[in-house]
Protein backbone atom coordinates (compact mmCIF):
# COMPACT_ATOMS: atom_id res chain seq x y z
CA UNK A 1 0.00 0.00 0.00
CA UNK A 2 1.56 3.65 -0.93
CA UNK A 3 2.18 5.94 2.12
CA UNK A 4 -0.79 8.14 1.21
CA UNK A 5 -3.13 5.30 1.67
CA UNK A 6 -1.76 3.81 4.62
CA UNK A 7 -3.97 4.92 7.04
CA UNK A 8 -6.35 3.35 9.30
CA UNK A 9 -9.74 5.29 7.25
CA UNK A 10 -8.78 3.19 4.26
CA UNK A 11 -8.39 -0.25 6.19
CA UNK A 12 -12.05 0.77 8.00
CA UNK A 13 -13.51 1.41 4.38
CA UNK A 14 -11.85 -1.57 2.76
CA UNK A 15 -12.84 -3.57 5.72
CA UNK A 16 -16.45 -3.22 5.50
CA UNK A 17 -16.80 -2.51 1.17
CA UNK A 18 -18.01 -6.52 1.40
CA UNK A 19 -20.46 -6.46 4.05
CA UNK A 20 -23.58 -6.67 2.56
CA UNK A 21 -24.98 -4.83 6.08
CA UNK A 22 -23.08 -2.22 5.24
CA UNK A 23 -25.29 0.45 3.06
CA UNK A 24 -23.93 1.79 -0.34
CA UNK A 25 -24.58 5.30 1.38
CA UNK A 26 -22.59 4.86 4.40
CA UNK A 27 -19.66 3.55 1.92
CA UNK A 28 -19.80 6.54 0.10
CA UNK A 29 -19.76 9.09 3.41
CA UNK A 30 -16.57 7.49 4.57
CA UNK A 31 -14.80 7.53 0.72
CA UNK A 32 -15.39 11.49 0.88
CA UNK A 33 -14.11 11.52 4.37
CA UNK A 34 -10.92 9.85 3.20
CA UNK A 35 -10.92 12.12 0.06
CA UNK A 36 -11.00 15.22 2.40
CA UNK A 37 -8.40 14.19 4.29
CA UNK A 38 -5.68 12.88 1.68
CA UNK A 39 -6.90 15.92 -1.16
CA UNK A 40 -4.18 18.75 0.52
CA UNK A 41 -2.08 16.19 0.04
CA UNK A 42 -2.70 15.19 -3.29
CA UNK A 43 -2.06 18.74 -4.59
CA UNK A 44 1.05 18.94 -3.04
CA UNK A 45 2.55 16.16 -4.73
CA UNK A 46 0.97 17.10 -7.79
CA UNK A 47 2.79 20.58 -7.73
CA UNK A 48 5.90 18.40 -7.10
CA UNK A 49 5.15 15.99 -9.93
CA UNK A 50 4.98 18.73 -12.36
CA UNK A 51 8.57 19.63 -11.71
CA UNK A 52 9.70 16.38 -11.80
CA UNK A 53 7.85 15.66 -15.37
CA UNK A 54 9.45 18.69 -16.76
CA UNK A 55 12.93 17.31 -15.58
CA UNK A 56 12.14 14.39 -17.99
CA UNK A 57 11.75 16.16 -20.94
CA UNK A 58 14.99 17.24 -23.34
CA UNK A 59 15.09 21.01 -24.10
CA UNK A 60 15.08 20.31 -27.61
CA UNK A 61 11.29 18.71 -27.22
CA UNK A 62 10.11 21.70 -24.45
CA UNK A 63 8.68 24.10 -27.21
CA UNK A 64 6.45 21.21 -28.55
CA UNK A 65 5.99 19.45 -25.74
CA UNK A 66 2.96 20.07 -23.12
CA UNK A 67 1.86 18.57 -19.65
CA UNK A 68 -1.82 18.04 -18.74
CA UNK A 69 -1.49 17.48 -14.91
CA UNK A 70 -4.46 16.71 -12.40
CA UNK A 71 -6.07 15.07 -8.94
CA UNK A 72 -8.66 12.71 -9.46
CA UNK A 73 -12.11 14.02 -8.29
CA UNK A 74 -14.00 13.06 -5.61
CA UNK A 75 -16.88 11.90 -8.16
CA UNK A 76 -14.19 10.23 -10.46
CA UNK A 77 -12.75 7.88 -7.84
CA UNK A 78 -16.52 7.01 -6.68
CA UNK A 79 -17.21 5.94 -9.40
CA UNK A 80 -13.87 3.63 -9.84
CA UNK A 81 -13.98 2.24 -6.11
CA UNK A 82 -17.93 2.02 -5.43
CA UNK A 83 -19.42 1.32 -8.74
CA UNK A 84 -16.70 -1.01 -10.49
CA UNK A 85 -15.31 -2.20 -7.29
CA UNK A 86 -11.95 -1.30 -7.62
CA UNK A 87 -9.51 -1.58 -4.29
CA UNK A 88 -8.94 2.25 -2.57
CA UNK A 89 -5.29 1.41 -1.65
CA UNK A 90 -4.50 0.64 -5.29
CA UNK A 91 -5.69 2.98 -7.03
CA UNK A 92 -2.54 4.49 -8.80
CA UNK A 93 -4.37 7.30 -10.81
CA UNK A 94 -4.99 10.04 -7.98
CA UNK A 95 -2.57 11.90 -9.14
CA UNK A 96 -1.96 12.04 -13.00
CA UNK A 97 -0.46 13.68 -15.84
CA UNK A 98 0.18 13.37 -19.36
CA UNK A 99 2.79 14.65 -21.71
CA UNK A 100 2.04 15.37 -25.41
CA UNK A 101 4.43 15.44 -28.03
CA UNK A 102 4.63 16.45 -31.66
CA UNK A 103 4.95 12.89 -33.52
CA UNK A 104 5.28 9.48 -32.89
CA UNK A 105 8.86 9.11 -32.90
CA UNK A 106 9.28 11.66 -30.26
CA UNK A 107 6.81 10.12 -27.61
CA UNK A 108 8.66 6.61 -28.22
CA UNK A 109 12.18 8.10 -27.40
CA UNK A 110 10.51 9.86 -24.06
CA UNK A 111 9.43 6.71 -23.40
CA UNK A 112 12.69 4.46 -23.45
CA UNK A 113 14.57 7.54 -21.77
CA UNK A 114 12.40 7.59 -18.88
CA UNK A 115 11.75 3.29 -18.45
CA UNK A 116 15.91 3.78 -18.54
CA UNK A 117 16.67 5.95 -16.25
CA UNK A 118 14.88 6.90 -13.75
CA UNK A 119 14.38 4.42 -10.27
CA UNK A 120 10.78 6.03 -9.76
CA UNK A 121 9.42 3.53 -12.38
CA UNK A 122 7.24 1.39 -10.92
CA UNK A 123 5.69 -0.52 -13.91
CA UNK A 124 5.33 0.60 -17.37
CA UNK A 125 3.38 -0.53 -21.20
CA UNK A 126 2.35 0.39 -24.27
CA UNK A 127 -1.17 0.46 -25.16
CA UNK A 128 -1.28 -1.72 -28.61
CA UNK A 129 -3.92 -2.24 -31.47
CA UNK A 130 -6.09 -5.11 -30.31
CA UNK A 131 -5.10 -5.05 -26.01
CA UNK A 132 -9.09 -3.25 -25.57
CA UNK A 133 -11.48 -5.02 -27.49
CA UNK A 134 -14.21 -2.49 -26.01
CA UNK A 135 -12.94 0.75 -26.90
CA UNK A 136 -10.14 -0.42 -29.16
CA UNK A 137 -7.87 2.30 -27.66
CA UNK A 138 -3.90 2.14 -28.54
CA UNK A 139 -1.09 4.26 -28.96
CA UNK A 140 -0.44 5.28 -25.80
CA UNK A 141 2.70 4.33 -23.14
CA UNK A 142 1.87 4.29 -19.78
CA UNK A 143 4.09 4.53 -16.98
CA UNK A 144 3.19 4.07 -12.99
CA UNK A 145 5.72 6.02 -11.04
CA UNK A 146 6.21 5.67 -7.11
CA UNK A 147 6.53 9.62 -6.22
CA UNK A 148 6.56 10.76 -2.50
CA UNK A 149 4.95 8.21 -1.10
CA UNK A 150 2.20 8.02 -3.99
CA UNK A 151 2.16 6.04 -7.25
CA UNK A 152 1.29 8.63 -9.86
CA UNK A 153 0.33 7.93 -13.59
CA UNK A 154 2.22 9.40 -16.44
CA UNK A 155 0.84 8.67 -19.65
CA UNK A 156 2.47 9.44 -23.23
CA UNK A 157 1.32 10.27 -26.66
CA UNK A 158 0.63 12.79 -29.28
CA UNK A 159 -1.18 15.73 -29.46
CA UNK A 160 -3.12 14.37 -32.16
CA UNK A 161 -4.04 10.95 -30.22
CA UNK A 162 -5.01 13.08 -27.31
CA UNK A 163 -7.61 15.29 -29.39
CA UNK A 164 -8.95 11.48 -30.61
CA UNK A 165 -9.11 10.20 -27.36
CA UNK A 166 -10.65 13.09 -25.83
CA UNK A 167 -13.62 12.93 -27.81
CA UNK A 168 -13.76 8.77 -27.58
CA UNK A 169 -13.85 9.46 -23.94
CA UNK A 170 -17.10 10.82 -24.32
CA UNK A 171 -18.20 7.09 -25.18
CA UNK A 172 -16.36 5.83 -22.30
CA UNK A 173 -18.05 7.56 -20.06
CA UNK A 174 -21.28 6.43 -20.93
CA UNK A 175 -20.53 2.91 -20.32
CA UNK A 176 -17.59 2.98 -17.72
CA UNK A 177 -19.54 2.10 -14.50
CA UNK A 178 -21.73 -1.07 -16.13
CA UNK A 179 -20.34 -4.18 -14.72
CA UNK A 180 -20.66 -5.90 -18.32
CA UNK A 181 -20.75 -2.80 -21.31
CA UNK A 182 -22.77 -3.48 -24.06
CA UNK A 183 -21.64 -0.97 -26.87
CA UNK A 184 -24.45 -0.40 -29.55
CA UNK A 185 -23.09 -0.94 -33.25
CA UNK A 186 -22.53 3.22 -33.92
CA UNK A 187 -20.62 3.81 -30.55
CA UNK A 188 -18.41 0.44 -31.20
CA UNK A 189 -17.68 1.30 -34.43
CA UNK A 190 -16.83 5.00 -33.87
CA UNK A 191 -14.17 4.37 -31.13
CA UNK A 192 -12.77 1.72 -33.39
CA UNK A 193 -12.79 4.68 -35.67
CA UNK A 194 -11.66 7.41 -33.75
CA UNK A 195 -8.39 5.96 -32.12
CA UNK A 196 -7.43 4.46 -36.09
CA UNK A 197 -7.63 7.94 -37.19
CA UNK A 198 -5.78 8.99 -34.16
CA UNK A 199 -2.95 6.74 -34.76
CA UNK A 200 -2.51 7.95 -38.60
CA UNK A 201 0.04 9.92 -39.47
CA UNK A 202 -2.66 12.25 -41.52
CA UNK A 203 -5.87 13.39 -40.65
CA UNK A 204 -7.16 16.83 -38.99
CA UNK A 205 -7.14 16.64 -34.73
CA UNK A 206 -8.36 19.45 -33.73
CA UNK A 207 -10.42 18.37 -30.94
CA UNK A 208 -13.96 20.92 -32.46
CA UNK A 209 -13.40 18.92 -35.83
CA UNK A 210 -12.92 15.72 -34.97
CA UNK A 211 -16.34 16.37 -32.63
CA UNK A 212 -17.88 17.38 -35.75
CA UNK A 213 -17.54 14.99 -37.87
CA UNK A 214 -17.26 12.03 -35.53
CA UNK A 215 -21.40 12.29 -35.77
CA UNK A 216 -21.60 12.05 -39.12
CA UNK A 217 -19.98 8.79 -39.05
CA UNK A 218 -23.32 7.21 -37.91
CA UNK A 219 -24.36 7.11 -41.56
CA UNK A 220 -22.82 4.36 -42.10
CA UNK A 221 -23.76 2.01 -39.53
Amino acid sequence: MSGLLNRVEVELFESLFFDPTVERSTLLDMLEMIYDLIEPELHSIADGYKGFLNGLIKKKEKKQARIILSIKSLASLQSKVIDRKKNLSRIKDLVRATILLGDDEAVAKLYKDIVRKKKEVIRYAQKERGGDSLFGYYGSYHIIFYYRGLHVELQLMTRKLWSYKAVAHELYEKYRDQQSPNMDKFDYHTCKMLFARGNQPKHHYKRKEVRRNYKQLGRYF
